[in-house]
């Protein structure tokens, strides 16, 4: 029982950070080929913004699913196996799940706010316009988030090689 859910628990912070990588690809690619697809780049920006940000949002509901299964098998695992072992591992998929969920919930919806504000398509108006400005803010702060999720989650998968000490093992 012990190695199947170390196995699953890992298994579940590769695939979130697996999805963390892949989206990393699916934004450059919606952002360098669809713009030339549309008469009006800022149409395409816009297109491409659509694709990443719905892909956001799929990531994010799968990371805060992995997290929260993965945080509930170390529960578990705490009965066999002492608590330090998965306690660095424990605390950096919290941090992740609290990042994840600032994210989802309170920026992307202010950016959501912020594009309308100017029309939907954000590259259409003037850098100094308030609502781009504010878009453009809130966009750099999701990326870092992102990145420090993505940080994070290296680090909890480099403690998943440590040893780990057996209740009652000595």
């Amino acid at each position: 029982m012990r190695h199947l859910l170390s196995t699953l628990s890992l298994l579940l912070l590769g695939l979130w950070l697996g999805a963390l990588v892949f989206f990393g690809f699916v934004a450059k690619v919606a952002f360098d080929s669809l713009p030339p697809l549309f008469p009006n780049h800022p149409a395409g920006i816009h297109a491409a913004g659509l694709v990443v940000g719905g892909s956001l949002g799929w990531l994010h509901t799968l990371g805060l699913v992995c997290g929260i299964v993965f945080l509930l098998f170390t529960l578990v695992l705490s009965r066999f196996v002492h608590w330090h072992s998965y306690a660095p591992q424990a605390l950096l998929v919290m941090a992740m799940l609290v990042l994840t969920a600032y994210s989802q919930f309170s920026i992307i919806p202010r950016m959501n706010t912020a594009r309308d504000s100017v029309g939907g398509e954000v590259t259409a108006v003037a850098e100094n316009n308030p609502g781009r400005e504010i878009f453009d803010h809130l966009h750099q702060q999701s990326t870092h988030v992102e990145g420090a999720v993505l940080i994070c989650g290296l680090v909890a998968f480099l403690f998943a090689g440590r040893p780990q000490k057996i209740r009652g093992a000595f």
